[in-house]
């Protein structure tokens, strides 16, 4: 009879080779082929950002320059929720 089970379990994972990422806003820059120095200019890149503003990364500068308001938002993730939901007292069973 075989051995039973991932013989690499509880192994590290060796790293893998690192892939840049390109964001949707240096995509759109690419494809518009602007450089830095034409972007608050371009009236179809400030289009598209605000089309995208509230889904995409655009420089926050830029948001500035061309006027749109800025607005914080804080970054909660689903630990912190469950953190501050257990030390308020609330639990699943309670609803």
């Amino acid at each position: 009879m075989g051995t039973r089970g991932n013989p690499n379990w509880g192994k590290p994972v060796p790293p893998g080779p690192v892939v840049p990422t390109i964001t949707s806003f240096e995509e759109a820059v690419k494809e518009l082929k602007l450089r830095p120095d034409q972007y608050v200019h371009s009236t179809r890149l400030r289009e598209w950002a605000r089309r995208n503003r509230n889904s995409k990364f655009i420089p926050e500068s830029l948001l500035q320059a061309w006027g749109f308001e800025i607005t914080k938002q804080p970054f909660i993730s689903y630990s912190t929720t469950v953190l501050l939901k257990s030390r308020l007292g609330h639990s699943r069973r309670s609803g």
